[in-house]
């Protein structure tokens, strides 16, 4: 019924023949659905674990008041992860602190996170994606110890994940970058 009345209001636009004034209230209009389809996907019905809940549900709001778009998409039930939930919550944390700050950067801040269960490889998915201005940044540098791009911090953040990873023989952490996005992909195996 709200949908329905918000495309009602539309019409004053289509009938003075103000395009302009449409596009604008159509783009208002997409953000704010955008944050209510946010909203409903953070909520502790999808987002089934109180862990990764508190931590994404924290991660967004931060991103929010920072201006950055973020878009989640989570498919996958928290509490059959096959890892322990301490050493997921601190690698999706390192990784979401890392694209906010990449994107806050940006003129086009966006995040776009997505768990799912790629049922053709059998295993679990979590992809962060984030819009980034540092395109020269070095993939293989990035995780070792001290090494960081940005002043003033400690550059172990990643480097920790690394040691996550070092210690499981059913994770993998993909990273990966094109002229928009940095993806970090991390594939955890039965």
């Amino acid at each position: 019924m709200i949908l329905v009345i918000l495309f009602r209001l539309s019409d004053g636009y289509v009938n003075t023949n103000d395009m302009k004034g449409l596009s604008t209230y159509y783009s208002q209009l997409l953000g704010d659905c955008q944050k209510v389809n946010n909203l409903y996907t953070l909520s502790p019905e999808v987002i089934n674990n109180p862990a990764i809940y508190s931590l994404l549900s924290s991660k967004y709001h931060k991103a929010d008041e920072l201006g950055i778009k973020i878009h989640l998409e989570i498919f996958l039930n928290l509490n059959e992860l096959n890892m322990k939930i301490y050493e997921f919550t601190r690698i999706l944390g390192i990784l979401m602190d890392n694209a906010i700050e990449a994107a806050y950067e940006c003129e086009d801040k966006i995040i776009n996170v997505e768990m799912r269960k790629d049922f053709k490889v059998n295993r679990q998915l979590l992809i962060i994606e984030n819009t980034y201005n540092q395109k020269e940044v070095d993939i293989d540098k990035i995780f070792e110890k001290g090494y960081s791009s940005k002043t003033n911090n400690t550059g172990l953040g990643l480097w920790e994940v690394r040691q996550i990873l070092k210690k499981s023989s059913n994770l993998n952490l993909f990273t990966t970058k094109n002229e928009i996005f940095f993806t970090q992909q991390l594939e955890i195996y039965p």
